[in-house]
């Protein structure tokens, strides 16, 4: 069991860390070409993730799906029936965006008040990521139903191809090396479709092989509805949940922002530098996900438990040390960021909240995934709603600006509100009898 968990978590996590770092270099590289570029493009990237917010109902309830079907042992044919669905859901998705986008971009762009270069860069960045949205759309699917399957290592292989293959294409049309015109901006967006589409060639090629191999692909037109409604159902609690953590965050920086501007900066340092156990927690909860949706699917709830109780333990061990190690270091380790002693101070003394923090998160983490995988999307959700909102934004307020307790006041609400949700799924989880995958009965 805990082989399989990490066989299944640690390609998750590299992936995830080697995007995350691919991601700096690619700002690194736009930067040399314009600071503009670069403010253009984050803000694009912003834009279409929003408008994608959509498709995590998809593929939170496609992934949750997958994984009891291939437990339960359900036929062949009833799982094609299933990604079917979910893939046809996905382009009509992505074709929609797409119109809409093409419509109304501009507006969003003059809503936001840009102007200059950021505007003009920012629409041509648009308008070349736009006509493509649709294959990262489908790849996300194909993705999400690959990691069901257990074939993290395959996603994980295409990440970095993708990744590569957009740092090489960056250098060679932004800058124009090798005989290839300079595109500026227009060259970043290109080497950013382009090595999508290689990834979703890759991925289909993957998906088809391997289904093609267990049985004939049919599309069953009559299944296609009933297959739809099922993944809405179980994905739109996990992407409500997801949408409203957002509007908290954003919520509770714009509390931090009248803090002041340093108190900002310690806030984005703190989070860069806790980045990588968030990481960690986050893969080992979606290896957990897929490991119990496999065990819920064939009914074996006891070993369920087992599966969630050692991914508990894992990601807490790991948290806290990491944790540790990171509050000895921690002035040298903001001192990298900044050279400001106010801000190394203020992020050095709220970084002792981040413990409360990083314990609820640890198990919160694995306990949503858990049970997300066992069929129970609403409570996750219902509990996340009033926690975010009562005790993440209501307690970032009165600590943080009420009682004048700054940034530390801040980040004390957030490891209350993490803490609290961790303490309520895993009352939830304890109490076996909720469970009732649809997909045994």
């Amino acid at each position: 069991m805990q082989r399989k968990l990490f066989q299944l978590s640690m390609p998750i996590f590299v992936e995830s860390i080697l995007g995350t770092i691919i991601g700096s270099i690619d700002t690194i590289m736009l930067s040399s070409y314009s600071d503009d570029a670069v403010a253009a493009v984050s803000i694009a990237n912003q834009i279409l993730f929003l408008m994608q917010v959509l498709v995590c109902i998809v593929n939170t309830g496609t992934s949750i799906l997958c994984a009891q079907y291939i437990g339960a042992k359900k036929a062949e044919d009833e799982q094609n029936d299933l990604i079917t669905a979910s893939i046809l859901m996905n382009v009509g998705m992505g074709v929609v965006l797409t119109i809409l986008m093409s419509v109304f971009y501009p507006m969003i762009l003059n809503f936001l008040n840009l102007s200059g270069m950021v505007r003009e860069y920012a629409g041509e960045y648009l308008s070349v990521i736009n006509c493509f949205l649709w294959v990262q759309l489908i790849s996300s699917i194909l993705s999400a139903v690959l990691r069901s399957y257990g074939k993290t290592k395959q996603c994980m292989y295409v990440s970095m191809g993708i990744n590569v293959c957009n740092i090489v294409l960056n250098y060679l049309l932004i800058f124009g090396k090798c005989g290839l015109p300079a595109l500026g901006i227009r060259g970043a967006a290109i080497a950013t479709v382009s090595g999508r589409f290689l990834g979703f060639l890759i991925l289909i090629w993957i998906l088809f092989d391997a289904r093609r191999k267990r049985s004939k692909w049919r599309i069953c037109w009559e299944k296609i509805l009933p297959n739809m409604h099922k993944v809405i159902t179980y994905g739109l609690p996990a992407a409500g949940e997801q949408i409203s953590y957002n509007l908290a965050q954003f919520l509770v920086v714009a509390f931090v922002a009248t803090l002041g501007m340093k108190s900002v900066a310690a806030q984005s340092y703190m989070n860069t530098c806790v980045r990588f156990i968030y990481i960690f927690s986050v893969s080992l909860g979606q290896g957990t996900a897929i490991m119990i949706g496999w065990s819920a699917g064939a009914g074996e709830y006891e070993r369920a438990d087992k599966e969630c109780c050692f991914a508990r333990r894992c990601t807490f061990t790991f948290s806290m040390a990491m944790m540790a190690v990171m509050f000895i270091f921690r002035y040298q380790m903001f001192s990298l960021f900044t050279s400001d002693p106010e801000i190394v101070a203020l992020a050095g003394t709220a970084f002792l909240a981040n413990f409360l923090l990083e314990t609820g998160r640890s198990q919160n983490l694995v306990y949503v995934n858990s049970l997300r995988a066992v069929g129970d999307v609403k409570f996750p959700f219902y509990i996340g709603i009033v926690s975010m909102w009562c005790i993440a934004v209501g307690g970032s307020y009165f600590l943080g600006i009420v009682l004048h307790m700054g940034l530390f006041g801040v980040w004390i609400a957030q490891g209350l509100d993490e803490c609290l949700r961790a303490v309520g799924m895993g009352i939830r989880w304890k109490k076996k009898g909720y469970i009732r995958s649809e997909v045994t009965n």
